[in-house]
């Protein structure tokens, strides 16, 4: 086994700091650190991991996750009963980014999935109506 670096390619070279190279040898080194921070500008997710929230509104709309400059939020899933006749709609801020899901009386939704299932506008909150009684449960999301 030999202890010699990676000088072209593509991929990451330890030692140089080399994010990139392509065949003939041209890269692009990082004078500093790598930040999370730096990941949004390079075009991938500004979260990979979910970040898990509580649903528990009664007959109003409630922000769940506060907006981020530039950035959308990705519901990946969600848990909800109901505990009345209800009409549930997801929102983008004021802007529906779901129909209205109408429920009886302990009715609710849940939906898995790894991919996004509802997405928000960039930089507004997420938020969710409920037309009466309330409703509760849990969702998973991740900001991009």
């Amino acid at each position: 086994m030999t202890s010699q670096k990676i000088k072209s390619g593509s991929g990451f070279n330890e030692a140089g700091a080399t994010t990139s190279a392509s065949p003939v040898g041209v890269s692009g080194t990082l004078a500093g650190d790598i930040t999370r921070s730096a990941v949004p500008a390079d075009g991938y997710r500004y979260s990979t991991e979910p970040t898990f929230g509580i649903i528990s509104a009664a007959a109003a709309t409630v922000e769940l996750v506060a907006g981020v400059p530039g950035r959308q939020i990705e519901v990946l899933n969600y848990t909800f009963v109901s505990d009345t006749p209800t009409t549930v709609t997801w929102k983008s801020s004021t802007t529906a980014i779901s129909g209205g899901m109408t429920f009886g009386i302990n009715g609710g939704a849940t939906v898995n999935d790894n991919d996004a299932s509802l997405r928000t506008n960039v930089g507004e909150s997420l938020s969710i109506t409920n037309s009466a009684g309330n409703i509760n449960g849990h969702f998973a999301y991740r900001v991009v």
